[in-house]
C-alpha cells in the first residue's frame, strides 16, 4: 500500500507537468504540491516501518 501511494504521487506529478507542457507558468501548484506530499508522506511512513523492524 505504501509503495502504491508513492508511485501514484510520482505519476500524478509527472502527469501534472506533462499537462502543463513542462512550462512552469502553467503548472497547477496545488496539484503538484499534493502529489509531492504523497511521496514525502510515503517515504516518512516507510522510514517508520523500517525503524520499527530494527
Amino acid at each position: 500500500m505504501l509503495y502504491f501511494l508513492m508511485i501514484a504521487g510520482v505519476l500524478l506529478f509527472v502527469l501534472n507537468l506533462w499537462s502543463a507542457d513542462f512550462d512552469t507558468s502553467k503548472i497547477n501548484f496545488w496539484s503538484a504540491g499534493a502529489s509531492l506530499l504523497m511521496v514525502v508522506l510515503g517515504l516518512i511512513e516507510l522510514k517508520k516501518l523500517q525503524k520499527n523492524e530494527n
